[in-house]
């Protein structure tokens, strides 16, 4: 599982979801890239709902919506899925610890 993010060829910028040009130095040579993990940062609540901040390595820093009990400072495994009007969405199921040893 990963999500899709769009890379910079010329400054080497990572972003999601995808833009037409790259927000730090105006380039237009993008490509897609797969990131597979991220970490928590900070994580909010609203009822049952837990949207979460995922800093990627190197980047993005990603607004996701989380499944499972996380907290800040856990990797967790990214994937997306398209929303209702079949734009793509960050989600974050948690990963077990025994499966990153």
């Amino acid at each position: 599982m990963s999500v899709i993010v769009q890379y910079c060829r010329t400054c080497g910028g990572q972003w999601f979801p995808a833009r037409l040009m790259c927000p730090r130095c105006g380039g237009d040579d993008l490509a897609p890239r797969s990131v597979e993990r991220g970490v928590v940062e900070q994580l909010t609540r609203l009822g049952d709902v837990v949207i979460a901040s995922v800093a990627c390595d190197p980047e993005p820093l990603l607004v996701a919506r989380l499944h499972g009990t996380v907290h800040p400072g856990d990797v967790v495994e990214l994937t997306d899925r398209p929303d209702t009007s079949g734009r793509p969405v960050a989600f974050v199921p948690p990963i077990p610890q025994e499966e990153l040893s």
